[in-house]
């Protein structure tokens, strides 16, 4: 399969939903911050859980992509290496998304089983809670990949001839994920600031989590959005 052209409804999604989440969580953060810190809070604190909750809802789009576009044209790539790339992130966001709300734990009431809350330091029933393995060591690795090819590849394109291998094409991000990438980083750097605000709401993990999967979601749809565009063309 060949590297179509990025459909131009993907790159208006690309830029208009990290913006619109932005600008909304931002206005609300200055506006009323009490507001913001209930976005923020755990989804069984009454009023909070906004943030954690549109973080699974923002996943579902793209873990349905991903698993799409594996088993509907796994086999119409150059090299076998690209779809199994696909499908491990399709997984990885599947087991964000089930840490996130604990596997169904805070939508249903179930207590934590004691075998699990004997590991889990907030006693619930998820694995990133267990060990940094599961959460902060994976996570960093994440951050990485945003960054590194969300944010810096785009411009480092911008300076040369696109002239990228097939299987590049495919696996590094789409340019128009640049504005994610760009939203992860202002909120990754506001949680080193010293001032409250930053620190504490724009620049809380929960957030920061939010904007990882946006990321990540509309990673995946690209995937399904370029195969979907790609097939028509043949």
């Amino acid at each position: 399969m060949h590297a179509a052209k990025t459909p131009l409804w993907l790159n208006a999604l690309a830029h208009l939903f990290p913006l619109s989440i932005a600008v909304f969580f931002i206005f609300t953060t200055f506006t009323d911050p009490q507001q913001m810190h209930l976005y923020i809070s755990k989804d069984h604190i009454e009023g909070g859980g906004l943030i954690e909750n549109l973080t699974v809802l923002v996943l579902i789009p793209g873990i349905i992509a991903g698993a799409y576009t594996f088993f509907k044209y796994r086999k119409s790539f150059s090299t076998w290496l690209i779809p199994y790339w696909l499908l491990m992130w399709t997984l990885a966001c599947f087991y964000f998304a089930g840490e996130e709300i604990s596997w169904g734990q805070w939508l249903f009431e179930w207590e934590t089983p004691q075998s699990i809350s004997q590991l889990n330091d907030q006693n619930e029933t998820n694995f990133h809670n267990m060990s940094t393995w599961l959460d902060q060591k994976p996570r960093t690795l994440v951050e990485l990949w945003i960054f590194l090819t969300g944010l810096i590849l785009p411009i480092f394109r911008s300076f040369k001839n696109n002239d990228e291998k097939l299987w590049k094409q495919w696996i590094f991000p789409v340019n128009s994920l640049f504005t994610a990438a760009l939203l992860f980083t202002a909120v990754r750097l506001s949680g080193w600031i010293e001032n409250p605000v930053f620190r504490d709401l724009l620049g809380s993990s929960e957030f920061r989590e939010l904007t990882i999967a946006v990321f990540l979601s509309l990673y995946l749809i690209s995937f399904w959005a370029r195969a979907i565009h790609n097939n028509h063309l043949q």
